[in-house]
């Protein structure tokens, strides 16, 4: 009883902080949201760009929102936003009016393990049914299962599907997938929740579970395939009706999807401007 007790007490805590700090959908209040709600269009655009059959013409309702934002807080954004917001509004005025796509843009590498991290792409357009096989997956997860974890205990799970039609009935539970390739083979990482203990363990499955998922695309992508992560963003109802249907334990929690094939090379992946160093960086100290 004071485990539960001590966990629902912390619940609690986090989420009023969370209710306090965390933003309304397509309605900021802040500058710092205002910017978030801005990328979220803004990558709207740029995903739709990368779709096997992108509608033409589409985006004015995610162009109207960005443009008001633009207006409202100016300057205040940060540095790369509005060079970002230029380059996607543009992106979206050549397809809409000329049919054309924007290109894939060179990265800069140091050396094999650098060009590993910046060429990694989200991809939502396949080339054909192609997967890896059984004995790759298993190679796959092999490097994947290097990433660290809470006391080495490695909680993850990787839950594989190839059939279509399985693919399709999980991907009814999911938000996001409209418009992308069909998918060779859906990959969908959990998180053995009995591993952890008490209140101050509370978050460790998502810690783990995203440290796990960004070895896992980086082992897809060092291996020559492509994938894309699907958001699984859900309320505890859709998580329930996901693990009925995928047959798997209620301690198991639902970290992402993750779509992987072989990427169509005559579709660039989303362009997706990352922020300057300056922006992410914050040098600190603790006052004595």
């Amino acid at each position: 009883m004071p485990n539960t007790v001590s966990m629902l007490a912390e619940a609690l805590r986090g989420g009023l902080r969370r209710a306090r700090f965390m933003g309304v959908y397509r309605a900021p209040r802040t500058v710092v949201q205002a910017e978030a709600e801005l990328q979220k269009d803004l990558h709207v655009i740029e995903r739709a760009l990368a779709l096997p059959k992108p509608r033409r013409p589409f985006g004015a309702a995610p162009a109207t929102r960005i443009d008001k934002i633009l207006r409202r807080y100016g300057a205040q954004l940060g540095e790369v936003v509005a060079t970002e917001a230029a380059r996607t509004l543009g992106d979206l005025t050549r397809w809409n009016e000329q049919g054309v796509r924007p290109v894939a843009t060179d990265t800069v590498a140091r050396n094999g393990a650098e060009r590993v991290l910046v060429t990694r792409r989200s991809v939502r357009a396949f080339r054909s049914g192609a997967a890896p096989t059984e004995s790759q997956l298993e190679a796959i997860i092999e490097l994947a299962v290097h990433a660290p974890s809470v006391s080495n205990t490695q909680s993850w799970r990787v839950h594989r599907y190839r059939a279509g039609e399985d693919i399709a009935r999980l991907l009814t539970l999911q938000n996001g997938h409209a418009g992308n390739s069909p998918i060779p083979l859906l990959l969908v990482v959990t998180v053995d929740i009995r591993g952890f203990a008490g209140a101050h363990e509370r978050n460790q499955m998502w810690i783990d579970g995203g440290i796990f998922l960004h070895s896992l695309l980086l082992s897809i992508h060092a291996t020559g395939w492509a994938s894309c992560p699907l958001n699984f963003s859900s309320t505890n109802a859709q998580a329930r009706a996901l693990r009925k249907m995928m047959g798997i334990p209620a301690w198991e929690e639902i970290v992402c999807f993750v779509a992987v094939g072989e990427e169509d090379p005559t579709i660039a992946p989303a362009r997706s401007a990352r922020k300057s160093v300056h922006e992410i960086l914050r040098r600190g100290g603790v006052p004595q």
